[in-house]
């Protein structure tokens, strides 16, 4: 291991290097590297024809460096993720075919590096089948700048698979908290562990180079070793904070030790959920859960369960997971986003997935952006949103259970009164729709795979049955045809036992979703 100045990046990283970056947003993002980086390129114009291959979105949300910087710089050729909702500048240059672009399933890119350090001929696996990533459609394939084939379809006895041919990485850029003198890498204030030791081990396969930002070196033996996340053998070289700017534990803050699990908090630091739709839906979701089990929290409105357990008092019963890492504790939402108390367990990014792929997870609270009448789910393109599904199409194909939830008309208002729920305005697009504009959940593959699939709204509560989408549940108050069969492109069937959603969910104070929890079998 060698410490070295951010001057001496320009001799390391050059043109045409595929680039690896462990980190979720802000977390474990080395970001004085990418600014040095970028202002080197700047001053000397001789890094372009970059690819980047990074599992989660990355961005500070604010002025940092990030994908954007490297891309209205001309620097990049491609970039390989999961998820883009952080990057406009990427978004448009990828739009304008500007980049090749794939969208991929994040479980499957973290797990891609252990596959290079072995020297497998790629990952191989039934995550993706029937899916916008299966090269019967999209391969994952973003625009038409992205020609080369990443995905393939093969059989191994007369079962099909899929095929994914990474790029080889031979510069790893990772955070850690800590080097001590010899290079042993310490993760010891970052929220959560990213699949950096995985990735390392792909460049040193590769012959490439490891390069780790840390805010200090320490003495060797300050720390127990077994507290070491990637070892010294696999560290090239290291880098030294100097803007606590750029090394920021999460999004909202530098460092926090209930982020990292060296404090627990009494109480949340976020306010319960204003009651309305979205707390309507949540409440409807969170009927489905059993005592024990454990629950894969996705983004968007379930973020936000948590809360609602929590106001319940019902969040000792289950045990929430979200595919970073993070076991139990409190999870954060909104502005709190990434921000995760008192935790049971965090495990590294790449583990979390061999966890939820050999059936860890009991049941799934994912969003959509559209439904159609097959039962598909979009969640990765709508409208002009061209986002990536994250996890999504990793934990929809592996786990038993699937709630789907989300508002059933984007921009619509309602209020809640006696009990009843009211529809003050419609909104103006429809997410029910005739066809998903992307296939990121496949209804037909589901079926084979046996799981039981529900959808959930404010409005009403459907579920897939052999015949397709069937209206088993109604909002109390509501019309039927009015409310919901009119805000629809298609007519779903239409159950003979069709009941009203329980009328105790659209008041101010429930207080029953433990009790309801408890009963469940």
């Amino acid at each position: 291991m060698e410490i070295i100045s951010y001057d001496d990046l320009r001799n390391i990283v050059k043109s045409g290097d595929v680039i690896s970056i462990a980190a979720l947003s802000t977390g474990n993002l080395p970001m004085e590297v990418l600014k040095h980086l970028a202002e080197q390129h700047d001053e000397h114009g001789n890094l372009d024809n970059l690819t980047f291959v990074v599992a989660n979105d990355i961005s500070d949300f604010d002025d940092g460096f990030d994908l954007d910087s490297f891309v209205s710089r001309g620097m990049v050729k491609r970039i390989i993720t999961s998820l883009m909702v952080a990057s406009p500048v990427t978004v448009e240059a990828v739009k304008n075919n500007e980049i090749e672009a794939y969208f991929l399933p994040q479980g499957i890119i973290a797990i891609s590096y252990r596959d290079q350090a072995f020297s497998s001929p790629g990952t191989i696996t039934k995550i993706g089948l029937n899916t916008v990533v299966d090269p019967r459609l999209s391969g994952g394939k973003v625009n038409d700048a992205s020609r080369d084939d990443l995905v393939s379809l093969m059989k191994i006895n007369n079962e099909e698979y899929l095929h994914y041919d990474f790029p080889k990485i031979n510069i790893v850029l990772l955070r850690g908290t800590y080097a001590d003198e010899d290079g042993n890498i310490f993760m010891t204030h970052e929220s959560h562990l990213g699949e950096g030791f995985s990735a390392a081990s792909a460049a040193k396969k590769n012959n490439g180079k490891v390069i780790v930002q840390v805010k200090e070196i320490i003495a060797k033996g300050s720390f127990n070793p077994r507290d070491v996340f990637v070892p010294s053998e696999l560290v090239d070289y290291v880098v030294i904070n100097k803007n606590p700017k750029y090394h920021k534990q999460v999004i909202q803050t530098y460092y926090d030790p209930a982020l990292s699990g060296h404090h627990r908090i009494s109480q949340s630091k976020e306010k319960f959920l204003e009651f309305g739709a979205r707390k309507i839906i949540l409440r409807r979701s969170a009927q489905f859960l059993k005592r024990g089990h454990a629950v894969s929290i996705g983004y968007g409105i379930n973020n936000e369960l948590s809360n609602v357990l929590r106001e319940e008092q019902a969040d000792h019963l289950v045990k929430l997971n979200i595919d970073t890492g993070i076991f139990g504790g409190i999870i954060g939402s909104r502005n709190h986003f990434g921000m995760n108390y008192n935790l049971d367990a965090r495990m590294r990014h790449d583990m979390t997935w061999d966890f939820i792929f050999n059936g860890g997870l009991d049941i799934a609270f994912l969003s959509f952006a559209e439904i159609d009448k097959a039962g598909n789910v979009n969640v990765s393109k709508f409208g002009e949103r061209m986002n990536g599904s994250g996890g999504f199409i990793d934990i929809s194909q592996t786990v038993k259970t699937l709630i789907f939830s989300g508002t059933m008309v984007v921009g619509s208002e309602s209020h809640c009164k006696d009990n009843e729920l009211v529809i003050d305005s419609e909104g103006h697009s429809k997410k029910f729709v005739d066809t998903v504009q992307s296939l990121d959940f496949n209804a037909d593959y589901s079926r084979e795979l046996g799981q039981d699939v529900y959808y959930v709204t404010e409005r009403a509560v459907f579920q897939l049955t052999d015949e397709g989408m069937e209206l088993i549940e109604i909002a109390p108050g509501l019309s039927l045809e009015k409310d919901v069969l009119s805000q629809m492109d298609f007519k779903p069937k239409i159950s003979k036992d069709l009941k009203v959603i329980k009328s105790e969910l659209f008041q101010e104070t429930w207080g029953k979703l433990a009790e309801t929890i408890e009963n469940n079998h």
